[in-house]
């Protein structure tokens, strides 16, 4: 087994950038609220790959590449929200507000295949999640609380049954509070409109850096202080700092923490 990474992986100087959650992690603090444990047993026997962080850090293509080259599933649960987002986005306006957000995400199946395809019912909507307007209104689903309970459990049953790759916002401090191995992915504000933006203009759409800016930081807020599910990082989790880092570059650092530890049970 190889030598142990540190905890902490920043190769700025500067950390002042980063997200709070980021910059104040505190090893051992207990500042995760909303902790549920589960049985260390079980995460032994089925190894979970929690990659948490911020909106535009990059985690999808990060975490299905890690994926690809462990052999893991890969399941990104933010696809998963935006799925339910598009169905209730076609709903009129009462009935959105009368709990049809937990309906769809108890009875409408959600798909997500392993070519990246996003499929809901019987409808493929891989682009309509990553419309603006669903982003813009994606938190709407992600703060009800019977949403998250209804994608929380289907996302603990889909990562035990193999080994995964789970990617969100609270994988690592509520889906998967004993994951084997826990990966929070950070960048500067600036860096991550940056990449949201090049992610527009690759899926033809054009949207001002100012505005792209505008936006994450707004989500950024509302993402910290959700009552439920919460953006924490993990008391144990690694903090990658992907500022002037090349995707390669992140991918190498986790596919390395997974080698290096394999066996290394959850605190």
């Amino acid at each position: 087994m190889g030598e142990r990474l540190p905890q902490t992986i920043r190769p700025r100087k500067e950390t002042e950038a980063l997200t709070p959650e980021a910059n104040s992690l505190r090893l051992g603090s207990g500042n995760c609220p909303h902790r549920t444990r589960m049985s260390p047993e079980v995460q032994q026997r089925v190894p979970v790959v929690a990659i948490d962080g911020p909106v535009g850090v990059g985690k999808s293509s990060v975490a299905r590449r890690v994926a690809e080259t462990l052999g893991f599933r890969h399941l990104d649960t933010g696809a998963m929200y935006r799925a339910v987002s598009v169905r209730l986005l076609e709903q009129d306006a009462e009935e959105r507000k009368s709990g049809t957000a937990a309906r769809i995400a108890r009875n409408e199946a959600i798909e997500l295949r392993q070519d990246g395809r996003v499929w809901i019912g019987a409808r493929d909507v891989t682009e309509a999640i990553r419309e603006e307007e669903v982003s813009q209104h994606v938190h709407l689903v992600a703060d009800d609380a019977a949403v998250r309970q209804a994608l929380v459990a289907q996302q603990r049953r889909i990562g035990l049954e193999r080994p995964s790759v789970l990617e969100g916002r609270d994988i690592g401090t509520v889906v998967f509070p004993d994951a084997k191995w826990k990966v929070y992915l950070d960048a500067s504000p600036d860096v991550r409109a940056q990449r949201r933006a090049a992610q527009h203009v690759a899926n033809s759409r054009k949207v001002p850096l100012g505005q792209v800016l505008k936006n994450l930081t707004e989500r950024d807020q509302r993402d910290r202080e959700r009552k439920v599910g919460p953006l924490r990082v993990a008391d144990d989790a690694t903090v990658i700092d992907t500022t002037d880092m090349t995707e390669d570059r992140v991918i190498e650092l986790i596919c390395a923490i997974v080698r290096a530890s394999d066996a290394r049970p959850a605190p």
